[in-house]
């Protein structure tokens, strides 16, 4: 169970994380790599935080090649480094969502209807209202250097999810994952994926295995 906090102050989303709020936020450390659930060569960590409009989150990631090149939205960001949010508001009902950002800014919104019940242009028409801001530590796209990391700090307004479940109230419980495409030279094989999930497969759409998000006070 991961604890969702409700944000204490203001959240300005610009990639910085220096608001007080996110001094109080859990942060999710524990990422893997799917299958093995071993530790990832470069790590991560995530954290959430929610008020009564909006979902807020925040990545860090160590990072030595950062790379992207999608610059459209809905383009196949996967193909870059990416950060992607998985979140499953009801195990009771089909529909669930995923949500990326790239490092140079660059946005993908999926609102499936149903696991498995078309390919990806069925479902990008939906739009999450998305703000995401993104902080690059080193040279984007330039291999032959060593880069640190980059940071995602978003937003994501609760009535995205109302057509199909009410916004979360104190008690409720989402299924969710963290999940992370991390394309590197100095990386066996040239990428390396990792999840705050425990995944079982290499599938970042195996919902079964997510953890469960609690919104708290």
């Amino acid at each position: 169970m991961v604890p969702c906090r409700r944000a204490r102050g203001p959240i300005t989303v610009d990639g910085k994380l220096d608001e007080p709020a996110w001094k109080s936020a859990h942060t999710i450390e524990h990422f893997a790599i799917p299958i093995t659930h071993r530790n990832p060569k470069q790590p991560t960590s995530a954290r959430l935080l929610w008020d009564d409009d909006t979902l807020y989150l925040a990545v860090v990631m160590a990072d030595a090649d950062v790379y992207a090149m999608k610059k459209k939205h809905d383009s196949f960001t996967w193909e870059d480094d990416v950060v992607e949010i998985f979140l499953k508001p009801s195990t009771l009902n089909h529909p669930y969502y995923e949500i990326h950002v790239n490092p140079l800014g660059t946005t993908l919104d999926l609102g499936f209807g149903r696991r498995g019940a078309g390919t990806i242009d069925r479902w990008t028409p939906w739009e999450s209202g998305l703000k995401a801001a993104v902080h690059v530590s080193g040279s984007l796209n330039n291999w032959q250097d060593t880069d640190s990391g980059w940071v995602v700090e978003a937003s994501i307004p609760l009535k995205a999810f109302t057509a199909t479940t009410p916004k979360p109230q104190l008690g409720d419980r989402w299924l969710f994952a963290v999940c992370r495409y991390n394309y590197s030279v100095y990386m066996e094989n040239g990428l390396e994926l990792s999840s705050s999930a425990r995944l079982t497969t290499g599938n970042y759409h195996q919902f079964e295995d997510y953890d469960l998000l609690e919104f708290v006070e």
